[in-house]
C-alpha cells in the first residue's frame, strides 16, 4: 500500500510501556536483566548470559551477528508479533562488538580500521542502526541494557564519580537517537543501612540520563511497575497541560508487504498497454518510461533487471507507470 499523507491520523501517547524504547545502565548485579524480564511478552536477545538466575524468561543466545539477523527475520513474522511485544538487547556493548566482528568478516580483515578510507566504521554504524531501527519499525518495544562507565575526578580535594553508559563512542549516538528514556540505576543507602534502588531519568552534574517524556519524574523508585506508573503520570500531565491525545495502549500496526511478483507482472502489463511490441511499439513512450526508471534508480537499468531486493524501487516505478496510463 502506498503512503497517503492525506489520511494520516494525529499521533497518540499510550500510558503503558508497550512500544517504548528504553536504555538502562548500571553497575553489575543491580537488576537490569530482571527489570527487562518484567516486561510482558518480552524476547531477550542474550549476547551474554545474564538470565541464568531468572525464571520464566524467553531468551535466545546470540553468539554471532548472523544469529541476530536470523532473529530479526523471524520477528517479521505474524506469529512472532502475536507472541512478543518487546525485544531486549543484553548487553548492547557486546552486541556492538559482535556486529563489528561481522563487518570485519564481510571485508576479510581482522580489525575494523583495516578497511580502507574509514568505510568499516560507516558500514558498522549503518548495520547496527538499521538493525535497531528495524525492530522499532516492526512495532516492538526495545530495551537496551548496558553496563556503566565510571569516570573519577578530584574536585576541591574530593573524588567525584561521573556515570555514563558503557558504550562505544559510535554506538552511543545511535542508541541515544532511538530511545525514549536513558535511565541510570543507582543504589542509595538509608539511615538504617538498607539499600534502595532508584532509576534516574534526568541528567545531573554526575549522571548521564534523559527522557522524551516532558513531565517524567527525574528520580523513580526502581522497578517495572514503578516506571509504568511514573510514565502514566507524566503522560497524564502532558494530556492536561499540553493537550496531548492519550490512550491506554497502542496496537502494533501491520506492516505493508510489497508483492514483488505482482508488481513485476503489473509493470509488464502496463508496458504492453503503453508501449506494445514489435514494429508498432511506441518508442516515445518507451523512452519516457525508461527515463522515469533511471530517475528512480539513479542509473540506467531495465525493468526486467530489477531484483526482489529492490521491490521498494519497483513499487515507485509501477506507480509512475500507472500515472502515465491516466495521461493517455
Amino acid at each position: 500500500m502506498a503512503i497517503d499523507i492525506l489520511n494520516i491520523q494525529p499521533s497518540v501517547i499510550s500510558r503503558d510501556l508497550k512500544g517504548k524504547y528504553i536504555l538502562v545502565y548500571s553497575q553489575p548485579k543491580v537488576g537490569k536483566t530482571s527489570f527487562a524480564a518484567s516486561f510482558p511478552r518480552n524476547l531477550l536477545m542474550a549476547f551474554e548470559k545474564g538470565y541464568n538466575a531468572i525464571g520464566g524468561i524467553r531468551a535466545v543466545d546470540i553468539n554471532k551477528w548472523s544469529d541476530a539477523k536470523l532473529v530479526l527475520r523471524q520477528l517479521e513474522k505474524p506469529e512472532a508479533k502475536a507472541m512478543y511485544d518487546t525485544v531486549t538487547i543484553d548487553t548492547t556493548s557486546i552486541a556492538w562488538d559482535v556486529c563489528e566482528q561481522f563487518i570485519c568478516a564481510q571485508n576479510g580483515v581482522q580489525k575494523i580500521n583495516e578497511i580502507p578510507w574509514g568505510q568499516g566504521y560507516a558500514q558498522l554504524t549503518q548495520e547496527f542502526e538499521a538493525f535497531l531501527r528495524r525492530i522499532t519499525m516492526l512495532g516492538y518495544g526495545l530495551i537496551l541494557i548496558t553496563h556503566v562507565d565510571v569516570r573519577r575526578e578530584t574536585v576541591e580535594n574530593s573524588e567525584i564519580e561521573f556515570f555514563s553508559p558503557s558504550l562505544n563512542k559510535r554506538c552511543y549516538p545511535i542508541c541515544n537517537r532511538i530511545v525514549d528514556i536513558i535511565g541510570y540505576i543507582g543504589i542509595e543507602w538509608t539511615e538504617n543501612g538498607d539499600s534502595e534502588r532508584w532509576l534516574y531519568t534526568r541528567k545531573t552534574p554526575t549522571i548521564m540520563a534523559g527522557s522524551r517524556f516532558k513531565y517524567l519524574a527525574p528520580k523513580i523508585k526502581f522497578g517495572y511497575n514503578e516506571l509504568v506508573n511514573a510514565v502514566a503520570e507524566a503522560i497524564e500531565k502532558s494530556e492536561k497541560l499540553d493537550g496531548a491525545t492519550v490512550v491506554d495502549s497502542v496496537a502494533q500496526k501491520a506492516e505493508d508487504k510489497l508483492d514483488y511478483n505482482a508488481l513485476r507482472a503489473e509493470a509488464f502489463d502496463i508496458w504492453q498497454k503503453l508501449v506494445g511490441s514489435g514494429e508498432e511499439a511506441n518508442e516515445d513512450m518507451a523512452r519516457r518510461i525508461q527515463k522515469r526508471v533511471e530517475m528512480i534508480f539513479g542509473r540506467q537499468i531495465k525493468i526486467s533487471e530489477i531484483t526482489e531486493d529492490q521491490v521498494d524501487l519497483l513499487n515507485l516505478v509501477v506507480m509512475d507507470m500507472r500515472d502515465l496510463t491516466s495521461e493517455v
